[in-house]
C-alpha cells in the first residue's frame, strides 16, 4: 500500500514538472500576443476636417499607408499634456533609430482644444518644428465637439482650467482606432514593440 502511494506520488512528481515548461511557455505566448494598449473593435473610425499652421485645409485620414498618434491637449496646460507629448518625442525618437521604420508612414498629431491661445506660430515653435513627422491641428468648434464625442475626451471649457482625459489613440491608415493609451506613464519601448506588431500584421 504504501509503495502504491509512493509510485503515485512520484507520477503526479514527473507530471507536474512536464507540464510546468509546457505552461511557461503558453503564459509567455499569451503575454506576447497580449495588447499593451486597449484594443477596441472600431467600426465607425475617425474622421474630421483640421487646419495646419499655414492654415491650410485638410481631411484625416489623408494617407493610405500612414498611422497616426492623435493627442487632444492644449499647450499651456502643466498637467498631462507635456507628459503626453514628451511620450511622443520619445516614441518618434526610436522610430527614427529603428531599421523597421525606414519605409513606415508614422506620423504624430496634436490636435489643440484651446485654439484661441495655441496660435499657429506657437504650434509650429512647440510641435510642428520638432520633426517632419510631427503636426498640429486646429479644428472648427463643430468638429472638435465631434471628435471629442467619438474618441470620449469629455472636454469642459467650463472650469477655470480646461478639463479632458488625456488619452493618445493610435489610428490606422483607413481611420480605425488601432489602440488607446490611458496610463499617465507609458512604456515607449512597448508602444514601438506593440507598433510593429499592428504594421507587421497588416503587411
Amino acid at each position: 500500500m504504501q509503495l502504491k502511494k509512493v509510485v503515485i506520488a512520484s507520477v503526479l512528481i514527473c507530471i507536474s514538472l512536464g507540464m510546468a515548461p509546457l505552461l511557461m511557455l503558453l503564459s509567455q505566448w499569451f503575454e506576447g500576443e497580449q495588447a499593451y494598449g486597449i484594443n477596441i473593435n472600431d467600426q465607425q473610425g475617425v474622421r474630421f476636417s483640421w487646419q495646419d499652421v499655414e492654415l491650410q485645409s485638410h481631411q484625416f485620414p489623408a494617407s493610405a499607408g500612414k498611422y497616426t498618434y492623435i493627442f487632444l491637449g492644449f499647450l499651456s496646460c502643466s498637467e498631462i499634456c507635456p507628459i503626453r507629448v514628451q511620450q511622443m518625442i520619445q516614441l518618434e525618437q526610436h522610430i527614427q533609430q529603428d531599421a523597421f521604420f525606414t519605409e513606415a508612414e508614422v506620423q504624430f498629431m496634436f490636435v489643440t482644444i484651446d485654439p484661441d491661445n495655441d496660435t499657429p506660430e506657437v504650434r509650429k515653435s512647440l510641435i510642428d518644428d520638432r520633426s517632419p513627422r510631427f503636426v498640429s491641428a486646429s479644428l472648427s468648434d463643430a468638429e472638435l465637439q465631434r471628435l471629442d464625442r467619438r474618441l470620449s475626451e469629455n472636454i469642459n471649457h467650463e472650469l477655470s482650467s480646461i478639463n479632458h482625459v488625456g488619452k493618445l489613440f493610435l489610428v490606422s491608415p483607413d481611420g480605425q482606432l488601432a489602440r488607446i493609451y490611458t496610463a499617465k506613464q507609458l512604456s515607449t519601448s512597448k508602444m514601438l514593440h506593440e507598433l510593429k506588431h499592428i504594421i507587421s500584421s497588416e503587411m
